[in-house]
């Protein structure tokens, strides 16, 4: 953990790869090219909203993670994706959940995010538009098998979700987030992920996070929102202990791990989970590091 609680200069840009993801060689030799790529277009004036998208795009598109191309299917055998992401300059917020045939989530939410005046939409509409809007969705089962709907505990945790949070040349903030949800999943389970205020957040005024986890745990605790309005607040209070706090307190009051990425009101990146290991990394120019352990602020 670093304790230099100083704001950092200049734009910063930090990801997640979902609680219990670890650093195998697979996903250094991912990282340190994606890292790279990332650091040479972050100087160069791009939104915090398109670089995050851009950060977790490439996430998803590694197959690497419960993401994109990697996510898992629900427990009827039909891949849904969900994912949300926000700008923390106008607050335009979406959601997009239980959506099929479309690895790229973080793209599509760029493209539909401002579109309405909904914050949440779901399933066969967002589908439809995709394919009005040129998009070809990758083939798939239309319906689960039901001999493979599963009723016989709660669910466990998926590794892999992924998310990155961005603040940019200008201060702008703006936070997205990208999974396939938990193992085992009944069909039409919705987590913290595609929630605003529960896997995603950003607001100029507070910061921005995105979360990963046990999603029911993480939304019964009050979600990304709630961890930035604590540490909003936090009165000359140690932010490491409010952040790890939080964090606790899913474990043992919901019994559920959980993790976090974002940065705070001040700019300064932070990461913590209480998983043993957590796959995160922070890029600013001409500064790139990964880690599966280790948190607090950078």
């Amino acid at each position: 953990m670093t304790e230099n609680l100083k704001a950092p200069a200049g734009p910063s840009l930090i990801f997640h790869c979902g609680t219990g993801s670890t650093m195998t060689p697979a996903v250094r030799d991912f990282l340190d090219a994606m890292m790279a790529e990332l650091n040479d277009g972050l100087p160069e004036g791009r939104s915090a909203l398109d670089l995050a998208v851009g950060c977790v795009e490439r996430l998803e598109g590694s197959g690497l993670f419960n993401a994109g191309k990697g996510a898992i299917p629900q427990s009827d055998g039909v891949v849904r994706r969900d994912a949300g992401a926000m700008e923390g300059g106008s607050l335009e917020a979406l959601g997009l959940s239980q959506v099929r045939g479309i690895p790229s989530m973080a793209r599509l939410v760029a493209a539909l995010i401002g579109q309405s005046a909904h914050v949440h939409l779901s399933g066969a509409m967002v589908e439809r538009w995709a394919i009005r809007h040129g998009w070809t969705l990758e083939s798939g089962p239309e319906e689960g098998d039901p001999t493979l709907f599963w009723e016989g505990s709660r669910g466990q945790a998926g590794e892999g979700t992924v998310g990155c949070v961005v603040r940019d040349l200008r201060g702008d903030l703006a936070a997205v987030t990208s999974t396939g949800g938990i193992g085992r999943m009944w069909p039409g389970r919705i987590g913290d992920s595609p929630i605003v205020g529960g896997g995603f957040y950003a607001d100029n005024d507070r910061g921005a996070i995105s979360m990963t986890g046990v999603g029911e745990a993480i939304l019964k605790a009050g979600g990304g929102g709630a961890l930035l309005a604590l540490l909003s607040t936090a009165d000359g209070q140690d932010p490491n202990r409010i952040l790890t706090g939080f964090l606790e307190r899913i474990l043992k009051r919901f019994s559920g791990e959980a993790g976090c990425i974002g940065i705070d009101r001040e700019g300064r990146p932070f990461a913590a989970h209480t998983s043993s290991r957590m796959v995160h990394g922070l890029i600013r120019p001409g500064l790139c590091h990964a880690s599966d352990t280790g948190e607090g602020f950078f």
